[in-house]
């Protein structure tokens, strides 16, 4: 079922991009019909709002994994063990992903500003929540809601970021990818070092909620609501047709190249977020095993090496069909490097394998993304980017689940290295596709 676009569009938000991957333009009826007012359209303070757009991301994948480098100490405080540990992690992103299925229409249709600031709001005292959970229950149910204002701001999030920057889809992905995979790195170090001061279960928790809330108040002096508002609705899907009479896809029924890229990012990321699932689950565990320390910031730090090699990579500008099949190469040999650390035994090999693999998966991931953000139609874009999270965070609940219920009957470190080994197969099967791909 095809959408009817309205007779006049929103300046603000109403895509200028040219064709992408070399399509043939469309033939417009009407100078009208086109927006040659996206490019005289001011909008106000955009470098400000696309930098707070950025932070309010950050702030709230920080806020999520927190409590990475303090899972040891919940296991005590909260009375359970590996298996409890993974059910709290994935309360987390199970939440997020039913969040990011229930509510990805939400991001093209519902003003922006709106969906941000109660995402904001409710992370904050979710986060504020678990400074005080007595009971696992209580833990998860906490964690649930930060997974659904995570969830809500994912897509909008990104969004806003095209609408900020048109014509620059694939600035709009890095600065995504940025956001959000460096506030899940500096999450763990946040928690590592917050934990130091006062109360090491509620300090930290406590100051980053604060910092989600004081973002309110900033967001609404700063964008102004009516430009706030999403161009008109679309049907919500990576492969589906453009909305506009006139746009690309419009006259067929799935756009292949949209879908293709799709899928190949749903696949990397679910894949990719295998290992950063372990990474803030049931690592810090292992890890301290491994270093022989039980000092927080040593634990969060040994956590994010994968999670910061990720972020970093991202900022270099690389290019051309190598990336996907090179990246996945260096993380499968880095997972085998992971599954050997325990029998190795030095932090400097732990270490490594740990950067290799963030380093790949970065590469891989940045690569894939990107592209499937950019064969999209604008109208379509922040929920295609929820589409593809939704994917992408299975690999960091389901996967953890079964490692944790592994770790029960086996050992922390057995489980572990059957982990390892599983995920590096799995990765050298999809550098293969994808480097038949490039091919």
């Amino acid at each position: 079922m095809r959408a009817t676009a309205p007779a006049t569009a929103n300046p603000l938000t109403t895509p200028s991009t040219p064709p992408l991957h070399g399509a043939p333009a469309a033939a417009a009826p009407a100078p009208a019909a086109r927006a040659p007012e996206a490019s005289t359209a001011v909008l106000h303070r955009p470098r400000a709002r696309v930098a707070l757009t950025s932070l309010a991301l950050f702030a709230l994948l920080v806020s999520a994994n927190l409590s990475t480098p303090l899972f040891p100490l919940l296991e005590t405080q909260l009375g359970t063990g590996s298996l409890g540990i993974s059910i709290a992690f994935s309360s987390y992103v199970l939440s997020l992903i039913a969040g990011l299925i229930l509510f990805r229409r939400i991001a093209d249709r519902v003003n922006r500003r709106t969906v941000l600031i109660a995402a904001l709001a409710a992370a904050a005292l979710a986060t504020a929540a678990l400074a005080y959970a007595p009971t696992l229950g209580w833990f998860c149910v906490a964690r649930a809601v930060q997974g659904i204002a995570v969830a809500c701001a994912t897509g909008t999030g990104s969004g806003a970021l095209r609408a900020l920057l048109p014509g620059r889809p694939a600035l709009v992905g890095r600065l995504t990818l940025l956001a959000t995979s460096g506030g899940v790195a500096a999450g763990p170090l946040a928690g590592g070092l917050l934990s130091q001061v006062g109360a090491p279960l509620q300090t930290p928790y406590l100051a980053v909620a604060t910092v989600l809330a004081a973002l309110v108040p900033v967001i609404i002096a700063v964008a102004p609501h009516g430009e706030c508002a999403p161009p008109i609705a679309g049907i919500a899907l990576a492969d589906a047709p453009d909305p506009r009479p006139d746009g690309p896809g419009a006259h067929e029924r799935n756009d292949p190249a949209a879908a293709r890229a799709f899928r190949i990012a749903a696949a990397t990321g679910f894949l990719s977020f295998m290992v950063f699932g372990f990474c803030l689950s049931l690592a810090p565990s292992h890890f301290a095993t491994i270093a022989g320390t039980d000092s927080r910031v040593a634990i969060g730090a040994l956590a994010a090496v994968t999670l910061a090699a990720s972020a970093l990579v991202q900022l270099a500008p690389l290019t051309g069909g190598w990336r996907m099949p090179v990246g996945l190469s260096a993380l499968a040999l880095a997972l085998i490097g992971i599954a050997a650390a325990g029998g190795v035994g030095a932090v400097w090999f732990l270490v490594l394998a740990s950067a290799v693999a963030g380093a790949g998966q970065g590469i891989a991931f940045q690569a894939a993304f990107t592209a499937a953000t950019a064969a999209v139609h604008p109208l379509r874009h922040a929920s295609t980017v929820s589409a593809v999270y939704t994917v992408t965070y299975l690999g960091s609940a389901v996967p953890v689940i079964a490692l944790g219920a592994l770790a029960e009957q086996f050992g922390l470190a057995h489980a572990v290295i059957v982990f390892a080994l599983a995920a590096a197969a799995l990765s050298a099967a999809l550098a293969c596709v994808s480097g038949r791909r490039a091919r």
